[in-house]
């Protein structure tokens, strides 16, 4: 049986492709949004893979019972991008900016990545 109210079938906002774009924030907004976001994605991949119960991500990250569960529920208004670093430190990971020219579609990102060898460093200057 059709809908009796085809208004509800429609969608309600048609998006760019990139969430942070469509919120109408500015370049520099947007960017550290996206940032930010992609240092969580990554520090909780992390958590997840190692098996970190709230009790003791709370002791190595140094919070609050309260601020784990903000960090575990993305609520990243909560934590300054500095802080998502620091936490990523704390968690024995290595953080590396990497900045190019604007392109189309190349923009400045960031990634972190397990270990802190003096040999990886080593490897990346000369690649």
């Amino acid at each position: 049986m059709p809908s009796a109210n085809p208004i509800k079938n429609k969608p309600g906002h048609i998006t760019g492709g990139d969430i942070f774009d469509d919120l109408g924030l500015s370049v520099q907004e947007a960017l550290e949004a996206k940032i930010k976001a992609d240092l969580w994605r990554d520090l909780l991949a992390h958590i997840e893979r190692r098996g970190l119960s709230a009790a003791n991500l709370a002791r190595t990250l140094r919070l609050h019972q309260p601020d784990v569960s903000n960090l575990l529920r993305g609520k990243l208004s909560k934590f300054s991008t500095a802080k998502l670093i620091q936490f990523a430190v704390r968690l024995d990971l290595e953080v590396q900016v990497k900045l190019t020219e604007h392109r189309k579609k190349k923009r400045a990102g960031t990634r972190i990545s397990p270990g802190r060898s003096a040999a990886k460093h080593k490897d990346m200057a000369t690649a």
